[in-house]
């Protein structure tokens, strides 16, 4: 069975998600695929400034997330791995998400999160954007989330990986469909 989250209703420490089954998921892959990436001045979460200067000419990986969203927080020990790697390539890494500020500082104090994503310290190693709405909604028009964006060095989307993939295991996958596309971009 398929499902997408269309709305979410927060009741003191819960959160109650509203979904709708679906015979196929809606996806915005097809649209991006070879399309110059809308590039945007963002600041991060340590107030450090990203203009559209400093994003061109390096490959990009923007994850598009939510600190409310299941599967996007249960990718954050793999994309900390791709973080990890891409840093050593001069990839850049980046968090886009609507949430504020103050709900992400608090969300990586959760003791629940240390639970589920097994971290002592939680930390999420892409730079954080904090809210982003607009451009998620308007800009980029995701739907799906978790959604990353793999982009060269020509500003160009190469890939488009929407939701979490898991292997026939059931782990999840994130690391190594990311370094995959980027190992092809060189």
């Amino acid at each position: 069975m398929k499902f997408q989250i269309y709305n979410r209703e927060v009741r003191a420490d819960s959160i109650y998600w509203k979904i709708r089954v679906i015979d196929t998921l809606p996806t915005i892959r097809a649209k991006w695929i070879g399309k110059q990436f809308p590039m945007a001045n963002f600041t991060d979460m340590k107030g450090n400034k990203l203009s559209i200067t400093d994003l061109q000419g390096k490959v990009l990986i923007i994850n598009c997330w939510s600190v409310t969203c299941g599967p996007c927080v249960s990718e954050i020990p793999q994309l900390n791995r791709v973080a990890d790697e891409s840093a050593k390539r001069g990839i850049l890494c980046l968090a886009l998400t609507y949430d504020k500020d103050q709900e992400i500082t608090r969300f990586f104090k959760a003791e629940k999160l240390k639970e589920y994503i097994k971290m002592s310290r939680p930390e999420f190693k892409f730079r954080i954007i904090a809210n982003q709405k607009p451009f998620l909604d308007h800009s980029l028009q995701v739907i799906n989330y978790p959604t990353t964006f793999i982009v060269d060095r020509n500003g160009v989307i190469r890939e488009v990986l929407e939701g979490v993939n898991l292997d026939e295991a059931g782990k999840l996958k994130s690391y190594n469909e990311i370094m995959s596309v980027v190992a092809e971009l060189k």
